[in-house]
Order: structure tokens, then sequence, then C-alpha cells
């Protein structure tokens, strides 16, 4: 069996009775924790410009941009509360991936799971499950992947995010193999941009 396929199955096929109630326990401080930050950072410069861009859009209004009366597509406000959420650079971080971890996965899994009305245990899963992608990713590529110039919050985080969403989902292990695949030839990041 191939990695991608072993993380797939991992995101569609994981049980919920699996993940261990610390594990749960520490997800929903993290949750919190990245919400707050989002919340913080939701009147920084940056995060006003990416609000501003997406008050134009004409998108479904399904979610909420954490911090003001905006809503859009789960896309958008996923953008826009990733963008809060890094700007004050409070977010937490980890060697695993060394990166921040929840950045990119809570804003995604946040999004889609107002606009799926899907449970606070469903969150919390899809929440594990994309830490748990990105982190173990992350833990195969070893610093090197850092060292080579790449930001892990970008493409690491492109995988956690996409684990996340497609655990939101339902999607199968090979749809959820697909959405890896076009995620890891969309990631980028440069640590070059800092």
């Amino acid at each position: 069996m191939q990695a991608t396929e072993r993380i797939a199955r991992f995101i569609s096929e994981t049980p919920r009775e699996a993940i261990p109630s610390e594990a749960r326990e520490a997800a929903r401080r993290a949750l919190l924790d990245t919400i707050g930050v989002m919340l913080a950072g939701a009147r920084e410069p940056a995060a006003r410009l990416v609000q501003a861009q997406l008050a134009d859009e004409q998108a479904a209004a399904r979610a909420s941009v954490v911090g003001s009366s905006l809503r859009s597509s789960p896309a958008l406000v996923a953008w826009a509360n990733g963008t809060a959420a890094h700007a004050l650079d409070y977010d937490d971080v980890t060697r695993a991936m060394s990166g921040h971890p929840s950045v990119p996965v809570v804003p995604a899994a946040l999004a889609l799971a107002e606009a799926g009305e899907a449970t606070g245990a469903d969150l919390v899963d899809a929440y594990l499950i994309g830490i748990e992608v990105e982190c173990t990713v992350g833990r195969g590529l070893g610093r090197s992947h850092y060292e080579r110039g790449w930001h892990a919050t970008a493409t690491l985080g492109t995988l956690g995010a996409t684990a996340a969403s497609a655990r939101l989902l339902g999607l199968s292990a090979a749809e959820s193999a697909q959405a890896l695949g076009v995620a890891a030839s969309m990631a980028g990041g440069m640590h070059a941009n800092f």
C-alpha cells in the first residue's frame, strides 16, 4: 500500500472511538486558542485587506468570518480566517512539522463545519485528523524540508487542511487520495518570502 493510500484510509476510516479522550481535550483547547488568535488578528491590516476582497465577492454566505459580520463561501472564509489567525504570529507551533499546525487546519475545518452543519465532535475529529496528517508527513520529511526553503505551514498545512476537509465532507479513501493529490500539486510556500 502506498503512503497516499494509507493516509487517505486514515482520513476516511478512522473511527471516532479510536481517538483518545486526551487527544480530544487537547484538540478542544487548540481549537479555542486558534479561534482566539483569529479574533485578535481580525483587525490587523492583512486581515482587513482580505476581508475587503471577500466583501466584494458574490459568493454564497454559508460560513462566518471570525471577528466581523461578513459571511461567504467556506473557501473564502477559510482564507480570511487563516489570514487573521496568522496575522499576529501567536498561533501554535510544533517541531513535528517545523511550522504552525492549527492555522491552516482550523480555518478550513471551521468554515466547512459551519457550512455543512457538522457537530462539534465532527469538528474535533476533523481537526485531529488534519493535524495528524500534516505532522506525520512533517516528521517523515524532517527539518530538511524547511532547510531547503519550504515553509511547512503552507506546504504541509495544505495537506492537513485537505485531510480535515475530506473528513468533514465524508470523502471515501479514494476521494481523499485524489484530494490529497490535488492539494500536494497546488501547495506552495517558500520561507524566502519572510
